[in-house]
């Protein structure tokens, strides 16, 4: 997939506020992906002068509400849920309404509700068949494959059922039951349980790692199980591991990556709206209402044949989207 140099997103937004303090709860702070958002969310306030503070949803419904309450105690202006399922939290969600604090999201993958009034994320849908069709075709249409998905995270179903639907519509190929986990897993049996997956089934030859914070859990325990020669994995998010692991030829092959720093900064443009009291950026074209106000978040398909593209320890979208924000905002870089 070539390098992605158009922009989707505004064209004009609200002269920002000052003098804000906003929340990010994280979903967890061992999962690369939350915490790059958290990193986005940062480098924008604080490039407009406003206080930003993180609170760690440590991987759990109980932490992120915890998280979610501190937050909300704390006196903020407004929260940012980094891919933080706000379906667990509709009773920290409810009083921070109550006071008057807007809440929005970033990397979910959801459309808006009266709770979360924007969501910053790239069509994960599109993930999953992108991975679903590649799988196919790097097969010879022949691939036996197990799903994996940690439903914790609205992402994860939307790319997991739509690389189930790719890789079924191939008439020679098979797709096993989707092994479940959570966050919590990672680090703790997760690898070596679904290498004992792949052992129990020895025609499986491809595996989903559902996001490279798991991935990355699993393709070590895949080799020390043996069967680095015999297992193709695909996953998603673009962390400098997973990356590395396709550079080598280390089980991972493809990996779909978005730019987590860029869902922090459209958060920030978004919320800017929100307090001006201006109408929501609306991404042109979008007729999924997941992607109404997704700012044309960008995303791109890494193989072995485009991986050494990525020059920097993470994927940095090439639309120049630092300095367009920036301008659009009247900030001087």
């Amino acid at each position: 997939m070539a390098p992605v140099t158009a922009w989707a997103g505004p064209t004009e937004t609200p002269t920002p506020p000052t003098d804000i303090s906003i929340a990010v709860v994280v979903c967890s702070g061992s999962v690369s992906g939350c915490v790059r958002q958290a990193d986005g969310v940062t480098q924008a306030g604080e490039a407009l002068g406003w206080t930003v503070t993180r609170f760690d949803g440590k991987g759990d419904p109980v932490g992120q509400n915890q998280a979610m309450t501190q937050a909300i105690n704390s006196g903020v202006d407004a929260i940012i849920l980094a891919a933080t399922d706000p379906v667990p939290l509709s009773g920290a969600i409810e009083l921070a309404a109550s006071r008057g604090i807007p809440v929005g999201a970033a990397g979910l993958g959801i459309a808006a509700t009266d709770g979360v009034l924007f969501d910053v994320a790239p069509d994960y849908t599109l993930w999953g068949d992108q991975l679903g069709s590649w799988i196919v075709t790097d097969s010879g249409g022949t691939a036996n494959f197990l799903p994996t998905v940690d439903r914790e995270f609205p992402s994860s179903p939307a790319i997991a059922d739509a690389m189930v639907a790719a890789v079924d519509r191939c008439d020679e190929c098979v797709v096993q039951d989707t092994q479940q986990f959570v966050v919590t897993d990672i680090g703790n049996g997760l690898g070596q349980r679904i290498s004992s997956a792949l052992q129990a089934e020895p025609s499986i030859d491809y595996v989903s790692g559902a996001f490279d914070s798991a991935a990355a859990d699993m393709v070590p325990a895949m080799g020390n199980s043996g069967l680095s020669d015999r297992v193709t994995l695909v996953s998603c998010v673009g962390a400098p591991q997973n990356l590395g692991f396709i550079r080598d030829g280390n089980i991972q092959a493809a990996d779909v990556v978005q730019d987590d720093v860029f869902l922090g900064y459209g958060a920030v443009d978004q919320m800017i709206r929100v307090l001006s009291g201006q109408p929501l950026w609306e991404t042109s074209g979008v007729t999924d209402d997941r992607l109404r106000y997704s700012q044309g978040a960008p995303s791109r398909l890494l193989t072995i044949d485009n991986v050494d593209e990525v020059t920097d320890q993470y994927w940095v979208a090439e639309n120049g989207y630092v300095d367009r924000y920036l301008e659009l905002w009247g900030v001087t870089p």
